[in-house]
């Protein structure tokens, strides 16, 4: 449902934020998602891609920095504001800046699709304009599952993408699923999946579960008996073999979204040997009790 109300932001359709910016304004700057092509994701079907007009924006910005003035973080929704047009996108910046005297940083997600037509260069306008954290999904960092997926480009090019981020001071928060390759390629998944976050090395990577979503083509497989879930435990698995494969490198580390069974928080690698010990603890003695049950995860 449509929802505008005096004062407030305008929402049109489903909205999805990082967990991380909870306590961030949402504006809404563009609806959809440029790609919305994944198998598993059951985003933004309601409503087709587009940008909003920038006197739409302009006008918003202008209405809810009265009604919250001392914002300091905001997160630009949907699901890539960063394929909006450069200087498009520098405008809406400088409105920000301009309207909200104490904005100390502006997120948003952002997709291969959109930043392999940005240049380092005018990313770093980006990041000069108060553009500091950008969400990335790699989902996974298998050539063959990824190709199942049908996300646009490949785990390499979101490589590409986040060095490309990085180059340009931004900081990169990268989303994986455990699960998506199934019983068939869970090894695979795994092991491809850190492969590709050492080489991206991103500051921060999230790790959520599978939850396979009613009207999706994945849905569809899975009733058919072409794609097989993996349980609790064989999730936990998969995660722990992605995180014995990731290497050194500087890193918050997350596996504490709502569809996760067993919560992770830690800084890799000072943490990684405590996580991996807890890892291990609960698959050896098949801890049930240690996780958190279905009626409790969600989306």
């Amino acid at each position: 449902m449509d929802e505008t109300i005096e004062g407030y932001p305008e929402y049109i359709g489903t909205v999805i934020r990082p967990p991380s910016e909870a306590n961030s304004l949402i504006l809404q700057v563009t609806l959809g998602c440029s790609d919305n092509r994944c198998t598993f994701c059951p985003a933004y079907k309601d409503k087709p891609f587009r940008i909003k007009d920038t006197g739409q924006i302009e006008a918003e910005i202008s209405r809810v920095s009265k009604m919250y003035p001392d914002t300091r973080r905001i997160f630009l929704a949907d699901g890539d504001a960063i394929i909006i047009p450069h200087k498009k996108l520098k405008e809406i910046l400088s409105l920000l800046i301009k309207n909200f005297s104490r904005l100390s940083r502006v997120s948003c997600y952002g997709s291969i699709k959109s930043l392999e037509s940005k240049t380092v260069g005018e990313l770093a306008e980006y990041k000069e304009l108060k553009l500091g954290t950008v969400y990335m999904g790699f989902e996974t960092g298998d050539e063959e599952v990824y190709r199942q997926i049908k996300k646009y480009g490949s785990p390499q090019g979101n490589v590409e993408a986040c060095k490309k981020l990085k180059a340009a001071g931004i900081t990169v928060n990268v989303t994986v699923i455990a699960g998506l390759g199934g019983k068939a390629l869970s090894a695979e998944h795994a092991v491809n999946t850190a492969k590709i976050l050492n080489l991206a090395q991103p500051d921060q990577i999230a790790v959520l579960t599978l939850m396979i979503a009613p009207g999706t083509p994945l849905f569809d497989m899975a009733k058919k008996g072409l794609f097989e879930e993996l349980d609790d435990f064989a999730i936990l698995s998969e995660t722990k073999l992605m995180i014995e494969r990731i290497e050194d490198f500087k890193c918050q580390f997350f596996a504490n979204h709502a569809s996760n069974y067993y919560p992770i928080a830690a800084r890799f690698p000072k943490d990684k040997a405590s996580v991996l010990k807890g890892l291990r603890s609960v698959l050896n003695g098949r801890r049930k009790e240690m996780l958190i049950p279905d009626y409790l995860r969600g989306l």
